[in-house]
């Protein structure tokens, strides 16, 4: 690291947010011995929404070492996703039905604790962390970003580099910049949330540690179990829904339409005086990297949560963005990896949104219809929802899928990136036999 005056210091990389996505980058730069700055805006720990992980992003916590520090913290080991209908139909997908040589299971995180693990992973690789200190303005040569001004401790500072990762969520320092953030239309909903302590077990129908999420016609909703005694539970509804009253009696008006999620907590009592909502108002940016920057996480994209998959989306994406700047230091053609990672980064989330528009698109958002209806069976259609967004060209779900043009995201064309990046080598291909229905 360069001194360049009392104000201005040097990095190989800034990252700004230190989410899942920006504190894996962070650390998968510093533990290559680059110099990095994270800087985040608030302090750390903070309530964060977004508990429930998919099996596949197991994997990357063993990759960045905090997989044995998550087992001792005494985090919930989540099995399966129990499935409630309205109509009273029932099912599960069972994570022990994944591959052989796949993780079988997932954790369900409380993200204060587990974001501050990640913090903590990213400064004992040697990332310089600042927290409180906010980013005002980019730095910019001609059309390429070379640094930012941030505020920290009532001080004002240059920090200059070669590339900034923007892992600043919906803030999207670097997407709004350029103007690179285009909503999306189809997808605008609202989730109504709220943490309850107290849980018995005893109410509990499903198997210990599981999601349960409910779907009825109008609607759907899920508790996450935290620990021994506190859930997650949240509604997620159309915005024309939310305008039709209270937070509070939507809430409790879909919590009675699914019986087995309202015995839950029953008797339980509510964390949070008021309930919290979420805008689930999904995003993309057409661009992913470019001259200075890579954006990764919720700053490129934020998908609808149905599936699980932003953290795991956000930490892959963070540690690509770090490898490329890595190559390009070792020499690869930058443009070259600005492509490579944006094609990366594209098939990934362009596959997860069509997942997600299939499951909207389903008659009452019956999900138990959407397992058995797609070529392959079950156990494809688990494979892809725990975390195989990038499988091969004749995998029959994500082939399904990518066939229906009315669910593309991204307007540009891009090259579309085979091959599974957490297991390579290990996943049902077509030759294996798959079941045709859920356990």
């Amino acid at each position: 690291m360069q001194k360049l005056s009392k104000n201005t210091e040097k990095f190989d990389a800034i990252v700004i947010g230190s989410g899942p996505a920006g504190a894996t980058s962070a650390y998968t730069l510093a533990s290559q011995g680059y110099s990095v700055l994270l800087l985040e805006k608030v302090e750390f720990p903070r309530f964060h929404i977004g508990e429930s992980m998919v099996p596949y992003i197991v994997e990357i916590f063993e990759k960045i070492g905090i997989l044995d520090r998550l087992e001792s913290e005494g985090f919930v080991r989540k099995l399966g996703v129990d499935i409630s209908l309205s109509s009273g139909e029932l099912g599960r997908a069972n994570f022990a039905d994944l591959a052989a040589g796949q993780k079988p299971y997932a954790f369900n995180l409380e993200r204060c604790r587990f974001d501050k693990i990640l913090l903590e992973n990213a400064e004992e690789a040697g990332v310089r962390l600042l927290q409180r200190a906010e980013v005002k303005d980019l730095i910019l040569d001609g059309d390429r970003i070379v640094g930012v001004e941030y505020k920290y401790q009532q001080q004002n500072y240059q920090a200059m580099s070669p590339f900034v990762i923007d892992a600043s969520g919906r803030a999207g320092i670097v997407a709004k910049h350029f103007k690179l953030r285009k909503m999306n239309p189809k997808l605008r909903n609202v989730a109504i949330f709220q943490q309850f302590d107290n849980a018995s077990e005893e109410n509990n129908p499903a198997i210990e540690g599981d999601l349960i999420v409910g779907f009825h016609p109008d609607g759907w909703m899920w508790q996450i179990p935290l620990d021994d005694k506190t859930i997650s539970v949240g509604a997620v509804v159309p915005q024309t829904t939310f305008k039709t009253g209270s937070p509070q009696e939507i809430f409790d008006a879909h919590l009675s339409r699914l019986p087995r999620l309202k015995a839950r907590v029953q008797g339980a009592t509510p964390v949070f005086e008021k309930l919290k909502t979420e805008l689930d108002f999904c995003y993309h940016s057409e661009r992913f990297a470019g001259l200075g920057y890579f954006l990764v996480g919720d700053a490129a994209c934020f998908v609808d949560p149905q599936f699980s998959g932003g953290v795991y989306l956000g930490m892959l994406s963070g540690m690509k963005a770090a490898e490329a700047i890595a190559d390009i230091f070792q020499g690869k053609d930058e443009q070259k990896a600005f492509i490579d990672y944006e094609n990366f980064c594209k098939t990934g989330y362009d596959s997860y949104y069509r997942l997600i528009y299939a499951f909207y698109s389903c008659e009452n958002y019956n999900v138990l219809k959407l397992f058995q209806s797609f070529p392959g069976g079950y156990k494809f259609m688990l494979q892809t929802m725990c975390g195989d967004l990038w499988g091969e060209p004749d995998q029959p779900v994500l082939s399904y899928l990518r066939s229906q043009e009315q669910w593309a995201t991204f307007e540009e064309p891009f090259e579309t990136v085979y091959g599974c990046p957490v297991y390579p080598n290990a996943g049902y291909k077509v030759a294996d036999e798959a079941a045709d229905s859920l356990c």
